[in-house]
């Protein structure tokens, strides 16, 4: 059975947006609803500096993003 994972990355914020190109941390999660739910709590209680983003769901076995 094919096994999926939602990823989240955090990222540096600079200029005001989260530079994509740097990744300060990686989440992996089982549900697309846990994933969100991180990245809302997240970005709600951030410091300053980072910012958490959904990247996607990717399969376990392959390492394809979908």
């Amino acid at each position: 059975m094919t096994k999926y994972v939602h990823i989240v990355y955090v990222h540096p914020v600079e200029l005001g947006e989260p530079n994509l190109a740097k990744v300060n941390e990686e989440k992996e999660f089982d549900t697309w609803k846990q994933a969100m739910g991180y990245v809302e709590h997240f970005n709600a209680h951030a410091k300053g500096g980072v910012e958490a983003v959904y990247y996607g769901r990717v399969n376990d076995a392959t390492g394809e993003l979908e």
